[in-house]
């Protein structure tokens, strides 16, 4: 077929031609199906090829069992089984359509015997194309291919429909726009508005990878526009914000990390650290992202207080905010916060001259305790002391910081 080039052609013949001629010649249809022909047209290799066939589990397990090192079998009950060989990853989905019920967080599974029953139950048209092997027939009934060709973004069936059956069809649709510079179908948009709230009966981990696939995106502007158009949103976090304060432009300049990319969103919604990590656990995010986010703003605010670049208000910011400062300092140039302060500038000059490691003072509290003769909080006051005078002078002497110690507690007042 037209549109693939032979290298890639062989490519994939390298990995599942094979297969391909086990399930023809045991009478069974096999198509490779969804992202991988998506690519494939866009001159993309993936990684892992979905499969979909008229064969029963049970006859692609039989099948599978002939040609893979491993088979997996946890899905087949919902009709997928997934095999590996010599590092090719395969998973072999039997032609099925999926429904929600309108409470439902699973999907009722319907086996069918027709592909494009199959691919009527895709979410875009782009992803509804099928290429039946060995003959590299296409399988186009939704128009997929001209919809990639002119950026347009589409369900097969109707929207309404679409986003019934899975509502986190929304907010991959925004994914999509952002992932493959498209513009979305009046209509799409118009289904959004309409059942957004609907999202609410996906679970939140299935929520938190979409977006986490969203935002990690080079640029995932567009997609979050469009939940800012259609107040789909407004639904996502789980907690009483609007997100059409969302800034797109800072959500761009910040680098594509899941953290800076959450960092920056709940900046522009005003949100404290704490609120960060604690809507991020309802969004069931793992534990050391939300406290990473909250991290990153918390660090933001100290960032922002500071007015000054002499080497003793950097020496604190970066004891205060330290791994986080630079996240920090980049999130606020997104959001033009202290543009007038060349802050990296000044953080340079300080690791250049005192290293970037953590600051240190030349006495610990054994020593501290010997030097004064006494225990307890006097200690960790002088040890407080010293870091603060090693803060705004710069890295002090052993026999320096003896000397302070002892002084001050001769004269606590001093």
């Amino acid at each position: 077929m037209e549109g693939i080039s032979q290298a890639d052609r062989e490519d994939l013949e390298l990995r599942v031609g094979e297969l391909a001629e086990r399930f023809r010649s045991s009478g069974r249809k096999f198509y490779i199906v969804g992202g991988v022909v998506r690519d494939l047209l866009l001159g993309k290799t993936s990684s892992d090829v979905d499969i979909t066939t008229d064969a029963s589990p049970d006859e692609s397990v039989a099948i599978l069992e002939k040609w893979g090192d491993t088979i997996w079998t946890q899905g087949a009950k919902f009709g997928t089984v997934g095999a590996q060989k010599n590092g090719v990853v395969v998973e072999v989905t039997t032609h099925r359509s999926e429904k929600y019920d309108a409470d439902s967080r699973k999907p009722e599974v319907r086996f069918s015997g027709a592909v494009e029953e199959d691919l009527a139950r895709r979410d875009f048209t782009i992803n509804a194309m099928a290429i039946e092997m060995p003959a590299w027939d296409l399988v186009d009934p939704f128009n997929g291919r001209a919809d990639l060709e002119s950026k347009i973004l589409r369900t097969p069936l109707s929207p309404d429909i679409a986003f019934s059956e899975d509502p986190l069809r929304m907010l991959r649709a925004a994914r999509f726009l952002s992932g493959y510079s498209l513009t979305s179908e009046m209509l799409l948009e118009e289904s959004i508005s309409k059942m957004a709230e609907r999202i609410h009966i996906v679970s939140r981990e299935r929520i938190n990878d979409e977006m986490s696939k969203l935002l990690t995106l080079s640029a995932p502007s567009s997609g979050i526009a469009l939940l800012q158009r259609t107040n789909l949103g407004n639904y996502l976090l789980f907690s009483d914000v609007d997100f059409h304060d969302v800034s797109l432009e800072a959500l761009d300049l910040v680098e594509p990390s899941l953290s800076q990319r959450w960092a920056s969103i709940f900046w522009s919604l005003n949100k404290q650290g704490s609120q960060a990590r604690e809507i991020l656990s309802e969004l069931r995010a793992p534990k050391d992202l939300s406290s990473k986010v909250a991290q990153i703003i918390n660090a933001g605010h100290v960032v922002a207080q500071t007015t000054t670049t002499e080497p003793s208000a950097i020496r604190h910011l970066l004891y205060k905010t330290n791994p986080h400062t630079l996240g920090a300092v980049a999130l606020l140039e997104a959001h033009g916060v202290s543009a007038n302060l060349n802050l990296r500038e000044a953080i340079r000059r300080i690791h250049e001259v005192e290293g970037e490691g953590k600051f240190e003072i030349p006495l610990n509290g054994f020593e501290v305790t010997d030097l004064i003769g006494s225990k307890g909080p006097i200690v960790g006051e002088m040890l407080a002391r010293l870091m603060d005078h090693r803060l705004d002078v710069g890295p002090i002497s052993k026999d320096l910081a003896t000397d302070l110690v002892l002084k001050w507690h001769r004269n606590p007042a001093q």
